[in-house]
């Protein structure tokens, strides 16, 4: 191998590896703006913090349901893109009282209202076998036979939930 050769091997391994240290290595400015992008898209979202490091993106905080977590995270991606290297979503998800709940998932996030609120009614149904009950906008339709002294146990442990509204009509008393 002549001197020529071996210079332009070292050049080319020295240019890419230049190349692949700066790629690597974001500039603090870069990361700052990052996190004011995500924390701008993150703004309808209080009490999660955002950390940003070399393009890695941290969530912390806590939220009250599962949906509201990965929402959280998926406004994440589409706000930084492919400025992102990864994103570690440490959000912690406790459930809020049913007396809190409905109010702060209608201010969050419209659609997850309702699959919260299911999950809620199931929660409740799970003690009355002999009903259904489906959920649309915050609405509950309640349907199936039930003893007539059990029904208002029923409708109040569904009003307990918080639900925009309670539809009865289809539960007939036995």
């Amino acid at each position: 191998m002549t001197n020529d050769m071996k210079l332009n091997k070292l050049l080319l391994t020295l240019s890419v590896g230049a190349l692949s240290f700066i790629q690597a290595c974001r500039s603090p400015e870069s990361d700052e703006k990052l996190k004011s992008t995500i924390q701008a898209a993150l703004e309808t979202t209080p009490g999660i913090e955002v950390n940003v490091e070399e393009g890695n993106v941290t969530l912390d905080g806590q939220i009250g349901s599962d949906s509201l977590k990965q929402n959280i995270e998926d406004k994440t991606k589409m706000a930084g893109g492919e400025n992102i290297k990864s994103i570690h979503n440490n959000i912690v998800v406790n459930l809020p009282e049913p007396e809190d709940a409905r109010e702060k998932y209608h201010e969050i996030i419209g659609g997850a209202v309702d699959s919260t609120l299911t999950r809620d009614v199931n929660l409740v149904l799970a003690d009355f076998p002999t009903i259904t009950a489906q959920v649309k906008e915050g609405i509950i339709v309640a349907t199936g036979n039930l003893e007539k002294s059990k029904i208002d146990t029923l409708k109040k442990r569904l009003e307990h939930i918080k639900p925009k509204g309670i539809d009865m009509k289809g539960v007939i008393s036995r």
